[in-house]
């Protein structure tokens, strides 16, 4: 195997590697854990919608996740195919998101949470 192609292929099953290990070393928080920026309780944004500063609806929370029990740092949505963002459970960072009443707006636009992981529970 010639040695461009060989750094190719370590390089992208490495990726792959890293992808895979970051998704499973997230743990899903419990429901009274408080969630940074927010200040209100994980279980309070399960299932809450998730729109756009438009205003339209695109998801919403599947689960909230964090490194450990007690971190939260991404939630995943489930977009539905809405506005640009393809129909796929998504983590996305916390900080990419506002509460704004009963609304969680993200702030991200579809090409960018095309980027993001997909979450698969």
């Amino acid at each position: 195997m010639k040695p461009k192609i060989a750094a190719t292929l370590l390089a992208g099953s490495m990726l792959w590697a890293a992808a895979a290990s970051a998704q499973t070393a997230l743990v899903e928080v419990p429901d009274a854990t408080i969630v940074p920026p927010f200040n209100i309780a994980a279980g309070l944004l399960d299932d809450i919608d998730v729109y756009t500063a438009e205003g339209v609806e695109v998801g919403d929370v599947e689960e909230i996740l964090g490194p450990d029990a007690n971190t939260p740092t991404h939630l995943a949505v489930d977009f539905d195919n809405q506005a640009g963002f393809a129909d796929r459970d998504v983590l996305v960072p916390i900080e990419a998101f506002t509460l704004d009443a009963n609304r969680l707006i993200i702030s991200l636009t579809p090409q960018a949470v095309a980027e993001l992981p997909t979450w698969d529970d």
